[in-house]
């Protein structure tokens, strides 16, 4: 059953990508909530009232996590669809290319020096061959599968109960960051990962004792340590969370939590302080922006937009009614649970109790912060924290709770598996919807102004390819905030997206004239190229600004005059013009061809011999040593496959870290080579007293009929969400260029 409809919602969304691509947005949105909703309602109610297997719970732990994750990387699965995904895309552009560590990033500059994210993906790209848009897609995927499976043992280690921690994890999924934001191609998404995965590995090592905790421990550390160069935020976050449980652990646990947090500190407190004018130039206006107008509110001065855009986009009444329940109900339960596990905490001294009840009792000011949209994102961040413990909180209760909910085998009773899996749907749906902001956006659809994804159409692709294609690497560009954002991530230039010394670039296109005022602007920015999309007049921008935060009042818009004026300018000259959009060189004006950031095309390893040959010597070495490294399997075990796998992650990182920046990243020939060491060492073992015995994963004759027909529909939906996309992308992107005048 779980199988079969989770194929049959794959097809029905891909349906839901071809109707709205089409201009059918009722249709398309009608058929993604269906497909969304209805795989989700029956995974609740069977990890609620049936009693699977232990390796079926957790296939159905998997696929509340992963199936979510997939739906949203498939409505754009060939072109990064999010705006924060395209700033990795360029970090990680230019890592490939060569560029090694802490290469600037015109978007964003602090990125680069937390590039985990960027690290790891670049090395699956290096060692396996992939194209770099499929290990993009990939690494959330994983990402998400190793997190969920990370909230599952570890709720289980203080529940002590299978289903009550597989619904911690049906729980969390009602986060409003689960869907989208921790679905997206950023460092967020691994770090939590990372961090999580931490955290279960030092929660086995207080459980054990020497020389399994002491390894467990170094694990732990490790992964911390790729935590810390991974994300600022979500770092910090975990470092207060390890001094916390060190505090309320049991004495002979405690000292477990308490050096790993004292050497996670640390190693934030050095790379904060290395790094503390990027952070506080990139974290500054944005926490000083959230208390302004978080006074603003209270003053009466101030009033966010909760439920519309200054693009026209406006949430449908259902959605808003969705949202109020899902409001409601997060509240009752963060306070009511919250509450009760923290008077039992407070009245059996359980100090642990008591701090997950305060910890619960925390959520519902994230959602007060949407009311502020300053804050709204940073009460987004928090979210993702404080549902965990939301979670944990309810199922404790639940785990816990009177025993006429339950009958004497311990199954819960139907009338509350009816409701207790209509409320957790119905926060499901509303999770989904605060999270993605405006759900109308969710899927592809009709170009709209500074709207996400809904903003690279074919036109501004085909734009962009022609700028990777014929504009060098680095060349200064003026654009709009989405399109500067793809020209930045796909043609590697360098946009110009900010005002200095009192020359605002967004004034070369508010003003129906050019005049010495945009003349200057040009040459004291040194902008060689200006691009120009004629369909920013024809409404307000859906992010409530055209190029950057207070360009102009939040009610003036662009004109027609305003944009065609280019055309007419003496010295500036069309190198594009294709439909609305048009790119002009400002070569004409004498302004200097100025290239910056990294703009180089490094070879990185050993080349394809090298490569191969290194593979195949240190996977020899290793094959041949692997007696004498019978600890590493020890250790393994100890971990548990959340604890390897994300291990394997964080070594991944700091590992690559070094032989990017020393251009010695290998190539696809190092994993051949491996592969071929390991597979003759193999082969040679079958002749010898000690033949090495292959793993056996699962057996054919353990699939039922109906799976396989479900894995079947998925493949197919999969397959057509691509191909939908492929149309739209490349194929409508190569027609464009055939007619690209310039």
């Amino acid at each position: 059953m779980v199988w079969l409809l989770t194929g049959i919602g794959f097809c029905l969304n891909a349906a839901a990508i071809a109707e709205s691509s089409r201009g059918n947005a009722a249709l398309g949105e009608g058929l993604f909530w269906v497909s969304i909703i209805v795989p989700f309602v029956v995974q609740a109610a069977l990890l609620l009232a049936a009693h699977p297997s232990p390796r079926l719970r957790q296939v159905i732990v998997c696929l509340v996590g992963v199936y979510p994750a997939l739906l949203y990387r498939l409505t754009s699965p060939l072109v990064l669809g999010n705006y924060d995904e395209h700033l990795h895309e360029r970090a990680l552009s230019d890592l490939l290319h060569g560029s090694g560590l802490f290469a600037p990033n015109p978007m964003l500059p602090v990125g680069p020096y937390y590039p985990g994210l960027e690290l790891f993906t670049g090395a699956l790209v290096r060692l396996t061959g992939m194209p770099p848009i499929v290990a993009m897609n990939l690494v959330p995927i994983l990402c998400r599968l190793l997190l969920v499976l990370s909230v599952y043992f570890l709720a289980i280690t203080f529940l002590r109960s299978d289903r009550a921690a597989s619904l911690v994890v049906v729980f969390y999924a009602t986060s409003p960051q689960f869907f989208n934001f921790n679905s997206k191609f950023s460092y967020q998404t691994i770090a939590l990962t990372l961090g999580m995965g931490g955290v279960v590995l030092l929660r086995r090592a207080q459980f054990k004792r020497a020389p399994a905790a002491p390894r467990l421990m170094a694990l732990a550390t490790i992964v911390f340590l790729a935590t810390v160069i991974s994300h600022h935020l979500t770092s910090w976050l975990f470092f207060g969370f390890l001094v916390i449980w060190a505090v309320v652990s049991p004495r002979g646990r405690r000292k477990v939590v308490a050096q790993v947090a004292a050497v996670t500190g640390l190693a934030i407190a050095i790379w904060t302080a290395a790094i503390s004018s990027k952070l506080s130039g990139y974290l500054g206006p944005v926490f000083s922006a959230a208390l302004h107008e978080v006074a603003g509110t209270l003053g009466g001065t101030s009033q966010g937009r909760v439920f519309s855009s200054s693009g026209g986009y406006v949430t449908p009444e259902w959605q808003k009614m969705l949202l109020f329940l899902y409001a409601i109900v997060c509240t009752i339960a963060a306070l009511w649970y919250g509450g009760r596990v923290l008077l039992r905490g407070i009245r059996e001294r359980r100090l642990p109790l008591a701090v997950l009840g305060v910890m619960a009792m925390a959520y519902p000011g994230t959602l007060a912060a949407h009311f502020v949209p300053a804050a709204s994102d940073i009460g987004d961040r928090a979210s993702t924290f404080l549902f965990f413990w939301l979670a944990l909180c309810v199922a404790y209760a639940i785990r816990n709770g009177r025993s006429s909910r339950q009958s004497r085998s311990g199954t819960l009773s139907r009338r509350f598996v009816i409701t207790l899996t209509t409320i957790v749907s119905l926060a499901y749906f509303g999770g989904i919807i605060l999270g993605s902001g405006l759900a109308a956006l969710i899927l592809p659809g009709p170009y709209g102004i500074e709207a996400g994804a809904r903003s690279q159409d074919a036109q501004t692709l085909t734009a962009v390819k022609w700028a990777s294609e014929h504009i060098p690497p680095g060349s200064r560009v003026v654009a709009d905030l989405n399109a500067a954002n793809l020209l930045s991530s796909q043609a590697r230039l360098w946009p110009i997206i900010s005002p200095s010394g009192g020359l605002a670039p967004a004034y070369l296109y508010f003003s129906e004239t050019w005049d010495t005022y945009q003349a200057e602007v040009v040459k004291n920015y040194d902008i060689r190229y200006i691009y120009v999309d004629a369909r920013l007049a024809d409404g307000l921008p859906v992010q409530g600004m055209y190029f950057y935060a207070g360009e102009i009042s939040p009610e003036q818009r662009l004109n027609g005059l305003d944009l065609s004026k280019f055309a007419h300018v003496p010295g500036l000259k069309a190198a594009y013009h294709q439909g609305p959009i048009s790119i002009y060189s400002t070569a004409g004006l004498g302004v200097p061809a100025i290239r910056d950031g990294y703009t180089g095309n490094r070879s990185i390893g050993f080349g394809t011999i090298g490569d191969f040959v290194l593979g195949l010597i240190l996977a020899g070495l290793i094959f041949a040593l692997r007696s004498r490294l019978r600890w590493i399997g020890a250790a393994a075990r100890d971990a548990g496959g959340v604890g390897v796998s994300v291990t394997l992650m964080a070594v991944t990182i700091l590992l690559s870290s070094g032989l990017f920046e020393l251009g010695l990243m290998p190539g696809p020939a190092f994993t051949v080579g491996a592969v071929c060491a390991v597979a003759a060492g193999v082969v040679i073992s079958r002749f010898t007293a000690s033949p090495v015995r292959l793993p056996r994963f699962f057996s054919f004759r353990q699939i039922e009929p109906m799976s396989l027909i479900g894995v079947v529909l998925a493949l197919g939906g999969i397959l057509l969400a691509v191909n939908v996309a492929w149309n739209m992308d490349i194929t409508q992107v190569n027609e464009l260029l055939k007619n690209v005048s310039g």
